[in-house]
This record gives structure tokens, C-alpha cells and sequence, in this order.
């Protein structure tokens, strides 16, 4: 294989004429002289494209790293509603807004023997999470999917 521009054999990258982040798909081949030249900061933000990338997605219900949130599951890399947790969800939220302590709503949870994903009994940092409103991208996820929105 040999670089696009000057048809050095040395080095070769595979180059994505438009950003994957931006959705492209195909590439040309540039040796890593010409490949750093393509990517002068003048002519592409890496931080700018990659949180294009994070943010698009985001919009696509894909899993982009951390903690899945308590009411969907990673699976195959996409964020899927899950019901039974959702609810969950919404048991801790109502006990919440009568005013209970995040330690109480653990404990009333465990009392109607509903356990976290590991099994074991909720705990206060967990519960903290769990009230906690949506982020907007997981929000958009449950009117997605057409789910009533968690109180």
C-alpha cells in the first residue's frame, strides 16, 4: 500500500476522509508524515470530534462508557429499557419525595425484597444515583422507547 499524497510505503495509516465521528466510512491511505499534516490543529479539533462523536451516540442509544444507568442494560453496546428496574426506580423516586432518607429508601426496598443488579441490598450512594434526575440523553431513551415518565 502506498501514501495518497506523496506514494510513500512507509508508515501507512488508514485515513477517514469525513471523521467517523461525523459519519465516514471510508479511508485512503497516508503515510503517518502526510496523516499528522491531515491533522494539523487548524484543520481538525481532535477534543472537537470526539465529543461530537460521544454526543451523536448518545442520540443513538449507544453505550458510551461509565456506569449504565439504573433502568436500562448494555446489550450489544446500545442502552435498552429495562422494565423491572424501572420500576425500581420509580418505588425509590415516590419514597424519596415523601421526604424518607436515601438509607430509609434502602431499607424500605430491601423490606419488598428488591435487591441491586448484585444481588444485595441497595445502599445510600446507590439510592443517590437512582433519585437523581435523567441525564437528558437517557430522558430522550424512555420517550423513545414510550416509557411514561419516571417521577
Amino acid at each position: 500500500m502506498t501514501c495518497f499524497e506523496c506514494e510513500s510505503t512507509e508508515e501507512i495509516h488508514l485515513h477517514h476522509v469525513v471523521p467517523r465521528s461525523l459519519g465516514g466510512t471510508r479511508t485512503i491511505p497516508l503515510c503517518g508524515r502526510c496523516h499528522s499534516l491531515v491533522h494539523s490543529k487548524d484543520l481538525t479539533r481532535i477534543g472537537t470530534l470526539t465529543s461530537k462523536a460521544m454526543k451523536r451516540k448518545m442520540r443513538r442509544a449507544e453505550y458510551v462508557g461509565g456506569r449504565v444507568p439504573y433502568g436500562f442494560r448494555n446489550v450489544n453496546g446500545r442502552l435498552v429499557v429495562d422494565a423491572e428496574e424501572l420500576d425500581i426506580v420509580r418505588q425509590a423516586r415516590e419514597l424519596r419525595s415523601r421526604g424518607l432518607t436515601l438509607r430509609a429508601v434502602a431499607a424500605k426496598l430491601a423490606e419488598r425484597g428488591l435487591l441491586s443488579r448484585t444481588g444485595r441490598p441497595f445502599n445510600s450512594a446507590s439510592m443517590g444515583r437512582m433519585v437523581a434526575p435523567f441525564p437528558p440523553h437517557i430522558a430522550h431513551l424512555l420517550e423513545r422507547a414510550g416509557v411514561d415518565h419516571v417521577r
